[in-house]
């Protein structure tokens, strides 16, 4: 049996101009607020979370914007969003606990 090739999906008679339109509006919006985040923000934990927001929010409009093709990169979209808060957050966490400097032994002699 022979197995269908890959991108079956993908038609392009079916790409529209204003989802094109729509599809070019969002990834420039998003990469103007990932410059914006990356000049304003200085601490990791909290850019790392603003951008994992960011990647989360252009998933959820790359999926409002209906293209077959530009919907199958929405799941890695949501893990890779996922993971930079997840990483943001413990960022954050370890950076509010101090490290103790080490004491040095005396010789008592």
């Amino acid at each position: 049996m022979p197995s269908a090739p890959p991108f079956v999906q993908f038609d392009s008679s079916g790409l529209r101009p204003e989802s094109m339109f729509t599809f070019m509006a969002v990834t420039l919006g998003f990469l103007l607020m990932i410059w914006l985040v990356n000049q304003r923000t200085r601490p990791v934990g909290t850019t790392l979370i603003l951008l994992g927001v960011f990647v989360e929010i252009l998933a959820v409009g790359y999926g409002m914007i209906g293209v077959p093709s530009v919907m199958m990169v929405i799941p890695a979209l949501t893990k890779i969003g996922f993971l930079l808060v997840v990483g943001g957050v413990a960022s954050s966490l370890l950076a509010a606990c101090p490290v103790l400097p080490e004491r040095k032994e005396t010789d008592h002699v």
